[in-house]
């Protein structure tokens, strides 16, 4: 069996037998979300069974064809950050994810993954190219949890699916919250944002238990050091429930200041002063510690970054 390789850019695709005999480049701008007919005709497509026989784009798919289209790479150029490894055994790879990298490959990151830094760094040693068990957003850094082989990533997803797993996030907010706050708010789509994922007040039962650690002031601008725990695995639980407390993350560019500087940076770099009103080039956000009984209570933790801390005072 042929298999397109692990760092390589692009789609693997199984024709189903409603495409039978569908032209091949109206089957890929079918398939593939937001790929027109034209740039559909522009992609270099394998056959995975007969890689040695050439396509052409006018030709007829067939059920069960197993194809791979290769994709240009967004960031070809890129010299991503690192992961560092916080454990490994036989089952487990834990990292500590820095910002900047995303976990799976996006419009606009396929270098800039920990996806295909894991596909990079396999090894013959390896019985499999290590999965992750969950999400960190971009610029959230922190423990991030990979399986090393099938078994374990089905452990390990249900033991998420099933919140065994107990994730301990610290933030550098806005302003003096209490010692102790809970923020008991169900989630959902914000309806008045011009931002398609952006979370706002909803009905999906959501909590985040938190402690204020320390006290800071930074530039005239009253700061802490908080420490989050959610009870419930809702997206951007952490980031929405402190903004919606009055306390938004430093830097959060979707729920601090303003959503047009989100809108901002997808498009160009943000300017000295809209990164001055953020307050931080990325959300002042990490996940600090994950604990979990797997074969036994487990527990790693990544260390605070130098960059967060500094957040904290003059």
């Amino acid at each position: 069996m042929h298999r397109p390789p692990p760092t390589e850019a692009g789609w693997s695709l199984v024709v189903d037998p409603g495409s039978d005999g569908l032209r091949l480049d109206r089957f890929l701008s079918l398939r593939i979300p937001r790929l027109s007919r034209t740039r559909a005709a522009r992609l270099d497509v394998v056959d995975l069974d007969d890689p040695g026989r050439p396509l052409k784009k006018s030709q007829p798919v067939r059920a069960g064809q197993r194809l791979w289209a290769r994709r240009p790479v967004p960031d070809a150029d890129a010299s991503p950050p690192v992961p560092a490894e916080l454990h490994r055994d036989r089952d487990l790879l834990v990292l500590d994810k820095p910002a900047g990298l995303a976990v799976h490959p996006t419009a606009t990151r396929f270098k800039a993954t920990v996806t295909h830094f894991l596909a990079a760094s396999v090894t013959e040693s390896d019985a499999a190219i290590p999965e992750p068990a969950h999400r960190l957003d971009v610029e959230t850094s922190g423990v991030l949890i990979c399986s090393r082989h099938r078994l374990a990533d089905r452990r390990l997803k249900a033991a998420f699916a099933e919140e065994r797993v107990r994730k301990t996030y610290r933030a550098v907010v806005e302003g003096h919250p209490p010692p102790r706050f809970t923020v008991d708010q169900p989630l959902g789509f914000a309806e008045d944002s011009a931002v398609r994922l952006k979370m706002g007040r909803g009905d999906k039962p959501a909590t985040t238990e938190c402690v204020t650690l320390r006290l800071g002031r930074h530039r005239d601008r009253l700061r802490a050091l908080v420490e989050a725990r959610p009870t419930t695995g809702r997206q951007h639980q952490i980031r929405v429930h402190l903004a919606l407390a009055g306390h938004a993350i430093v830097g959060d560019k979707l729920y601090g200041p303003d959503e047009a500087l989100f809108l901002a940076h997808l498009d160009r770099p943000l300017t000295e002063a809209e990164l001055a009103r953020l307050g931080h080039r990325r959300h002042a956000l990490h996940a600090w510690r994950l604990e979990l009984d797997y074969g036994g209570p487990r527990c790693f933790e990544a260390p605070w970054p130098a960059e967060l801390d500094r957040l904290l005072h003059d």
